[in-house]
């Protein structure tokens, strides 16, 4: 099973959230997006391959563009990295219907553990 990632950020907390992932992934397919048209594009085509799904937004307008992606998202197992823990950001994420929410805020520090978890439980080596 492969996985998919979507940021913008490609310092800071987008750095960090991209060691983590290959960290856990070490042995699964990993497609990553940094823009939200590619991500589209991905999601349009067969799923089949991929199980999970780690959207960082950056910002609550990336957030909305990825609740806009909700129909397509729904085959997949979503994490969420939220730019903060403001209640509206979460309550709009839940949207999305996510197996877990993580915020930049917290230093991902669940997010490794959870996204192991899911690894095992839902993935196939690639």
């Amino acid at each position: 099973m492969g996985l998919i990632l979507y940021s913008q950020a490609t310092e800071g907390s987008g750095k960090r959230l991209l060691e983590i992932i290959k960290g856990v992934a070490s042995n699964h397919k990993l497609e990553i997006y940094s823009s939200i048209d590619e991500l589209t594009e991905r999601l349009h085509q067969p799923l089949m391959d991929v199980g999970v799904a780690v959207l960082h937004a950056a910002t609550h307008s990336e957030l909305m563009d990825m609740i806009y992606l909700g129909n397509i998202l729904s085959e997949l197992r979503v994490v969420l990295v939220l730019p903060d823990n403001e209640p509206e950001a979460i309550e709009k994420a839940h949207i999305l219907h996510p197996r877990f929410i993580a915020s930049a805020e917290n230093d991902y520090k669940h997010l490794g553990s959870v996204l192991k978890r899911m690894m095992e439980l839902y993935g196939k080596t690639c």
